[in-house]
C-alpha cells in the first residue's frame, strides 16, 4: 500500500489496480467499504480501457475480433509508481505484450491521487504511445460504506433536476428510459437498483451527497465534466457506489466496432486526455 498524509486527511492505495483502499478523515474511520467477498470483491476500482461491459464480452477492431471482461483488464493489474509523495502519488499502467492480446495498442494510463484540505482528487491521464487511433472509456467505481440498512440513506445535489434514467437488459441498455425528477434528495431502496446500476447520461449537476438520516454527510463527489454517473448497490451489502464515468457499458443492438461503440473516446496518437473527481468527506 502506499499511504498518503495530509493535515486533513489520510488515503491508503494498492499498487494493484492503483486501487483505493482507504480514505478517511485524519483519526477518524474509513469511509470507504471494507471488502466481504460475499458481497463484493473490490473497493474502488479504476475502469479502462473500457467502461461496463461489452456485448458477448467481445469487440472487434478492423475486423479483427479481441475478448475483454466488464470495466476492462487495468483494475486487475499491477502499476508502477511513476512518483509519490506525502499528498500525491502517480501510478502507471504501460501497453505490454499481455495486453495487447486484449487490446492491440500501446497506450500509458495513469492514476493520480491528490490529497488537499477538501479532500482526494482522482485524476485519470492516458496518452497514446502508438501510431494508430485509441479507443479508451475510463471511469471510477468507489464504494462507500454505509451506516445501516440501505433505507436509512439518501442523496442530495447541488441543483434541482430533471433527467433520464437509462435502464439495463442485464448488462447491457436496453434503449429503454425512465423519468427522473428530483427536487430535494433522492431516497434510497432495496427496489432502485432490481435493474441494476442506476445509470445518468449527461447528468445534469455536479455535486452528489450521500446522506444518512441521522449521521448527516457520509461522502461528497464531485466533478465538473463526468459523461455518465453510476450508482450501484447489491441487496443487502453495507455499501454504495457512486461511480463518475467517461463512456458506459454496451447497447444491446452494438455492433461490436470498437471504434462505434456508444460513449468511446477515441485519442489520436501522441495525443492525452486527464479527466478527474473529488471525493470529499
Amino acid at each position: 500500500m502506499l499511504n498518503l498524509k495530509n493535515e486533513w486527511y489520510e488515503a491508503h492505495i494498492s499498487k494493484k489496480g492503483a486501487e483505493l483502499h482507504f480514505l478517511a478523515k485524519t483519526n477518524s474511520p474509513n469511509s470507504l467499504w471494507t471488502i466481504n467477498e460475499a458481497f463484493w470483491n473490490r473497493v474502488a476500482p479504476n475502469l479502462f480501457p473500457i467502461v461496463g461491459r461489452l456485448k458477448n464480452d467481445a469487440y472487434t477492431i478492423h475486423g479483427e475480433p479481441f475478448k475483454m471482461t466488464q470495466h476492462g483488464f487495468a483494475r486487475d493489474m499491477e502499476f508502477e509508481i511513476e512518483s509519490c509523495s506525502e499528498s500525491v502519488a502517480r501510478l502507471r499502467l504501460v501497453s505490454s505484450p499481455s495486453t495487447r492480446l486484449l487490446y492491440p495498442f500501446d497506450f500509458e494510463f495513469i492514476v493520480e491521487y491528490t490529497l488537499t484540505e477538501s479532500g482526494l482528487e482522482i485524476a485519470y491521464c492516458t496518452n497514446n504511445t502508438g501510431t494508430v487511433d485509441l479507443p479508451y472509456s475510463v471511469g471510477g467505481h468507489p464504494g462507500f460504506a454505509l451506516a445501516g440498512p440501505i433505507e436509512e440513506h439518501y442523496l442530495t445535489f447541488d441543483r434541482p433536476f430533471s433527467t433520464q434514467r437509462h435502464l439495463l437488459e442485464g448488462s447491457y441498455f436496453s434503449g429503454e428510459t425512465m423519468d427522473l425528477q428530483v427536487s430535494d434528495r433522492m431516497a434510497l431502496t432495496t427496489a432502485l437498483f432490481e435493474r441494476d446500476a442506476l445509470v445518468i447520461k449527461q447528468p445534469p449537476f455536479t455535486i452528489i451527497h450521500l446522506m444518512h438520516q441521522t449521521k448527516g454527510k457520509l461522502a461528497t463527489v464531485t466533478c465538473e465534466n463526468w459523461e455518465a454517473l453510476g450508482i450501484w448497490t447489491k441487496a443487502g451489502a453495507p455499501f454504495l457506489c457512486i461511480e463518475p464515468w467517461w463512456g458506459w457499458a454496451d447497447e444491446v443492438s452494438a455492433t461490436g466496432n470498437l471504434y462505434e461503440k456508444a460513449g468511446i473516446h477515441v485519442l489520436a496518437p501522441g495525443k492525452s486526455d486527464r479527466f478527474a473527481y473529488h471525493i470529499g468527506l
